[in-house]
């Protein structure tokens, strides 16, 4: 599902609007070569940036049905050779069985006004690949443009138009704009033109400047404008949300209602439950021994998200209509609302409340903007003793009732089973549900060498990456590939040659089941001699993020003052983090401990504890991470924290042997 604000490619993470104004028609008209020129930088005060935005600009034209007209004007100025061999060849986006793109002029000029091209040296439309992985269903197209003459110092000027020809909902539509972005922006834009009589809803954010109206003619016409904007630069942790960037969104009035209504129509009649879906169905519980309502759910759930595979192709009304069960079966592949109203119909054919539910899965929807552009997937919601449990049919390795982290806290659409919209914000995991937990231990002799065991667990959105290594069960090949990579990572290139053997594995697959792993491990080089002293190594997997940490301090440092708030759920992942490490020492030995390490911040905690009980020395590590935005003037204890980890880089430790 598209809408408006995809950038002419230099500009990608900015799509500002440019700086004309409209005319009666609501068509941008082409500005002479000396008017554009005269936007040009010197490229001196534009030092450190690949190009800069001379002119943004679009004029978005609205009718009652939801037809549109979306003319897109973007002009920039070269100023590397980097910049110049990425602007050569531009992609441009559109929706192939709703939109038309029709390209109105591209001109390569010098920066006296000159033309050196005035048309696209080659053109050509294509599909965009489907992902097989990523749960978006879509018909987007791309046109490849090859622009002749580009250069460093030269300015392109290149003016196109988006017709949507049929929305996907009757009256439907949505246009958001971002003034600003990580280059310099001299002038821009936005133009919105729309019948008088239809309700709008407008969402505006961080202007600088009030946006002004005016009703001509059964018309009323928005417009944005800004000069001169400076560029936003990337910071590390910051929020999506922010008080900085300058955005304008605008969509329907109203409420949720229509928009649950419309889905309901297209789906209801895919929730009939063929014979041959109710005879698989039947048989998959059986073989399961289903004996209670959560154990049918799981198992109905096991199969549509692990044997149905998953395609993320538009089938259907406009990618929203879903296909039948019987479809799905016949064919054993379908996308994300295909597996969701398979789930849902199989439920409801066992008397247990299911219902689709529209999210988005790239961005937060607006609560407020009843748009089904808001969303592209589809989930389901599924209650049991009188509670509603939310789960993604796409996410084969996640368990039933677990959501990804991206989509936990986002406002969602829950559709009843009479057509209801029932508005939801999806339930967020807390951080004790996410766990990861790494032990050894290890018994060493007078020589070095150690012998013992290691153990990795994990739970939540942190056991996934265990889940997707063990998918399959292990052959003989599988398993020796599996217990090399163990030991290269154990050893770390300090602890000679360590041997993994005797893992005790788990499938990934099956979602009851903790993944969890434990093997044997022996390595030679345990300690050794510097000088007069002996000094142990620690095992690299459990030296801690000290290293990575530190280099995060200076990063920050580099770029002074901060702007944007900081998300706390990106300096740690919300979850604990666990690294014990248990060495017996040899009879009689013992050791100088280094000192323990203690961080705690708004965004969680970090403790690094020594100990020694006889002669087994034990480490732990344990991080705790959290959620939350903070402004920005807090940056400064997330510094201090980082110091503090940094500073916890212990790679030895010295021993005393027995007399």
């Amino acid at each position: 599902m598209q809408v408006i604000g995809a950038a002419l490619g230099l500009a990608v993470c900015s799509t500002s609007i440019g700086a004309q104004q409209a005319t009666g028609s609501g068509a941008l008209a082409p500005q002479p070569s000396d008017t554009i020129v005269r936007l040009a930088l010197d490229s001196a005060r534009a030092r450190g940036v690949p190009f800069v935005t001379l002119l943004d600009e679009a004029v978005y034209r609205l009718e009652s049905d939801g037809r549109s007209r979306l003319e897109l004007r973007q002009v920039v100025q070269l100023l590397d050779a980097n910049a110049a061999r990425s602007a050569a060849e531009r992609a441009l986006a559109y929706q192939g069985g709703t939109q038309t793109l029709t390209m109105r002029w591209v001109r390569v000029l010098r920066l006296n006004g000159e033309v050196i091209s005035d048309s696209v040296a080659q053109s050509q439309d294509a599909e965009v690949p489907v992902s097989m992985s990523n749960p978006i269903y879509t018909g987007q197209r791309v046109r490849r443009l090859s622009l002749a003459g580009v250069g460093p110092g030269v300015i392109i000027d290149m003016a196109y138009t988006i017709e949507q020809r049929t929305p996907p909902r009757p009256g439907d539509f949505m246009a958001r704009w971002t003034l600003g972005g990580p280059v310099p922006l001299r002038r821009s834009r936005f133009v919105v033109d729309v019948p008088s009589s239809l309700p709008v809803q407008i969402v505006e954010r961080n202007l600088v400047t009030r946006r002004a109206e005016q009703d001509t003619a059964g018309r009323r016409v928005y417009v944005w404008s800004a000069d001169d904007q400076l560029p936003l630069r990337n910071e590390p942790f910051a929020s999506d949300s922010n008080g900085v960037v300058a955005s304008v969104l605008i969509g329907p009035a109203g409420t949720w209602a229509p928009v649950a209504s419309w889905y309901d129509a297209l789906a209801k009649s895919r929730y009939t439950v063929s014979p041959a879906v109710a005879q698989r169905a039947d048989s998959l519980l059986a073989a399961s021994g289903a004996r209670t309502r959560i154990d049918t759910v799981r198992a109905l759930h096991r199969w549509v998200a692990q044997d149905v595979r998953y395609v993320s192709i538009s089938l259907g009304q406009g990618g929203y209509q879903p296909r039948t069960p019987e479809e799905v079966l016949r064919t054993g592949v379908g996308d994300c609302k295909d597996k969701a109203t398979l789930f849902i119909a199989l439920l409801r054919r066992a008397r247990i409340d299911a219902e689709p539910v529209l999210l988005n899965i790239t961005g937060r929807p607006l609560a407020n903007v009843p748009s089904v552009l808001q969303f592209n997937h589809a989930i389901a919601a599924v209650r049991i003793d009188g509670q509603w449990h939310f789960t993604d049919l796409t996410a084969e390795l996640l368990p039933f009732g677990e959501l990804p982290t991206s989509y936990q806290g986002a406002f969602a659409l829950q559709v009843s089973v009479r057509g209801d919209a029932v508005p939801v914000t999806l339930p967020v995991a807390s951080a004790s549900a996410q766990s990861s937990t790494t032990r050894l231990t290890v018994r060493i002799d007078g020589e070095g060498r150690a012998v013992g065991v290691g153990e990795e667990t994990a739970t939540g959105m942190m056991a996934m990456a265990m889940r997707m290594a063990m998918v399959s069960a292990p052959d003989s090949a599988r398993r020796s590939a599996l217990t090399r990579s163990m030991s290269q990572r154990i050893s770390g290139g300090v602890l000679g040659d360590v041997t993994v053997d005797s893992l005790q594995a788990f499938n990934g697959r099956d979602l009851g089941t903790t993944p969890a792993l434990r093997y044997a491990v022996r390595y030679d080089r345990a300690w050794r001699t510097v000088g007069s002293s002996r000094v142990l190594q620690v095992p690299p997997p459990l030296r801690g993020p000290a290293k990575q940490f530190a280099a995060g301090v200076q990063s920050l440092e580099a770029l002074g003052t901060r702007r944007l708030p900081i998300d706390a759920s990106r300096v740690i992942p919300p979850g604990v983090t666990v690294m014990e490490w248990k060495a017996t020492l040899p009879p009689g030995w013992t050791a100088e401990l280094p000192p323990n390490a203690r961080a705690t911040s708004f965004f969680g905690s970090y403790e690094s504890t020594w100990s020694l009980v006889g002669n087994e020395l034990r480490l732990v590590r344990m991080m705790t991470g959290s959620r939350g935005v903070y402004p920005p003037e807090r940056i400064a204890e997330v510094l201090v924290w980082l110091r503090a980890v940094g500073s916890d880089d212990v790679e030895f430790v010295s021993l005393v042997p027995s007399r």
